[in-house]
């Protein structure tokens, strides 16, 4: 179910801020003050937050989260996201 504000655009624009459960930032396209941009289709981001984006409206606010089977699984992301970790997303999409 791609959204069609979403659909239309292949490169999305959006500010994030991304968390373990137990509150721990891991970025923050906020605190680097430039948005994030990525590819749809292009693996380029973890499959729940592409997912979970491709949902969202131009303008709109949501909270994403991703399971480990959606996020970085049982490998975690070393040094930054443990393993089987469920991660948190606060997202404004631009």
């Amino acid at each position: 179910h791609l959204n069609l504000d979403v659909a239309q655009t292949e490169t999305v624009c959006l500010v994030l801020a991304g968390m373990l459960q137990n509150g721990k930032k891991f970025d923050s396209s906020r605190d680097r003050n430039k948005p994030f941009r990525f590819k749809i289709g292009r693996q380029e981001v973890i499959k729940g937050f592409e997912e979970g984006v491709t949902q969202m409206s131009l303008g709109q606010r949501a909270k994403l989260t991703c399971t480990p089977e959606m996020a970085y699984g049982a490998t975690g992301h070393p040094g930054v996201i443990p393993p089987n970790a469920t991660l948190l997303f606060d997202v404004e999409l631009l």
